[in-house]
């Protein structure tokens, strides 16, 4: 009798098991496939930053993944592993994160021309572990105008131990604005010569600049596959003045309502003061006529 018992017990510890494992594996194959992308970017030849970006794919559609925490490295060691902590982010409800590349690194970054950043997420309930890279080469742009309104932009690669210019890299020409990048002209971009050079016609004449004139002029290159995205700027005073708008206090219809025009004031009061005159003008004609019906009873 015993011995039965045992064996029961037995039975449904392994049945246990292995109900227990089928769940993992069915919980395992519902996940869904999570792809991290990277990006770098490259400001003014001296603030750099990675952007980071979650997505899932379900029901055959992508959709951002957020409160993902992935790990971001600089370069990484024999066994594939990242060696430099650029730091940990996690991703917004647009599936995005951004961190910059911090001044601990620079001696490594300053080490090598070409450069391998790592992010790296673990095994969660919603998704198993990533391991994503993104290989860069050192790379600058730099910018310059002459006097015919020309701007001017170069393309090198640190190689060698020395900067060296790179023939057939896209570079767009712009001018920064609140919305956006506006192109210098028509051209959507230019493409680099053996000389690493660029050169576009300004041809935005009378763009709004600041109270001086200036105007910022914009040198970048975008997605690139082999240098990331890049971008530099340069201040000239190519636009038209800003000339501060002191008649906003003067009378004007435009204005506040403390500064409209005297004869708006005159028509405006003169239009309130006729409808409220008629009201009362009324109310005082109801209590006379009120009056006149009630000393009409008293005498009948």
């Amino acid at each position: 009798m015993n011995n039965m018992k045992n064996k029961i017990i037995n039975l449904s510890i392994w049945a246990v098991l292995i109900l227990a494992g089928l769940s993992a594996r069915a919980q395992d194959a519902e996940k869904s496939p999570l792809v991290v992308t990277l990006s770098y970017f490259l400001d003014n030849n001296n603030y750099q930053y990675l952007k980071v970006n979650a997505k899932s794919k379900v029901d055959g559609k992508f959709h951002p993944a957020d409160g993902v925490e992935i790990q971001l490295y600089l370069n990484k060691d024999s066994t594939g592993k990242g060696v430099g902590l650029i730091g940990k982010v996690v991703t917004d409800e647009k599936g995005n994160a951004a961190a910059n590349i911090p001044p601990a690194l620079k001696q490594t970054w300053d080490l090598s021309p070409n450069h391998t950043f790592i992010a790296v997420t673990d095994k969660t309930k919603k998704f198993d572990e990533t391991n994503t890279e993104l290989s860069i080469a050192k790379a600058k742009i730099t910018i310059d105008t002459t006097d015919d309104k020309s701007v001017t932009a170069t393309f090198t690669e640190f190689k060698d131990n020395k900067w060296v210019p790179v023939k057939g890299v896209d570079i767009k020409l712009g001018i920064k604005r609140l919305g956006g990048d506006l192109l210098i002209n028509d051209d959507q971009s230019y493409t680099t010569d053996s000389l690493g050079h660029v050169k576009g016609e300004f041809k935005r004449m009378g763009m709004p600049g600041d109270e001086k004139g200036n105007i910022m002029l914009v040198a970048k290159v975008e997605d690139n596959d082999q240098y990331g995205n890049l971008r530099i700027e340069r201040s000239e005073p190519w636009g038209v003045k800003f000339i501060e708008d002191n008649d906003f206090f003067h009378r004007a219809l435009w204005a506040s309502r403390f500064h409209s025009p005297l004869w708006l004031l005159v028509i405006a009061y003169s239009i309130l003061i006729a409808v409220w005159g008629t009201l009362i003008y009324l109310v005082f004609l109801l209590i006379k006529i009120r009056t006149l019906g009630k000393q009409e009873d008293d005498h009948h």
